[in-house]
């Protein structure tokens, strides 16, 4: 082989590996692998770790605080309990007993500090096609 063609098999070499690590990167940050609020607090967590948990907002312990951009809020799945801390923009579909993703830490104190905060759309907003009924057109666009 003349040095040319070992150039260039390098480069080639070079650029596929880079694609490829590239790419791993990418599949990686993208995945969204959360626990429950039971998996978190049965094998706990190590202070500074960043966790992604799966609940329910317990009804009646929303308590909102700094004009309207922070939260405090119990979250539970099955007897499993966690106390969670949130700045940041609330959505308007976080209400009692919705179903929310909580990303964060957790502190010396057992407060769970979210820096990411997910609400699900209530289930009632279902509720009329899971009975078999149907919803006319018209309705469906107005949201009446």
């Amino acid at each position: 082989m003349d040095g040319r063609r070992i150039k260039f098999l390098a480069l080639a070499a070079a650029i596929v590996g880079t694609m490829v690590f590239l790419l791993a990167v990418g599949i990686k940050g993208g995945m969204v692998y959360y626990v429950t609020v039971s998996e978190f607090v049965q094998n706990g967590a190590t202070q500074g770790d960043n966790f992604r948990i799966n609940g329910k907002v317990v009804p009646g312990s929303i308590e909102r605080l700094a004009g309207g951009a922070r939260v405090r809020f119990w979250m539970t799945e099955g007897s499993a309990r966690l106390y969670v801390d949130y700045e940041g923009i609330i959505p308007d579909t976080f209400v009692d007993d919705a179903d929310v993703v909580v990303h964060g830490v957790q502190q010396a104190d057992r407060t769970f500090k979210a820096d990411q905060l997910f609400a699900k759309c209530p289930s009632k907003y279902e509720a009329a096609e899971d009975a078999g009924e149907t919803i006319p057109h018209s309705e469906k666009s107005t949201g009446a």
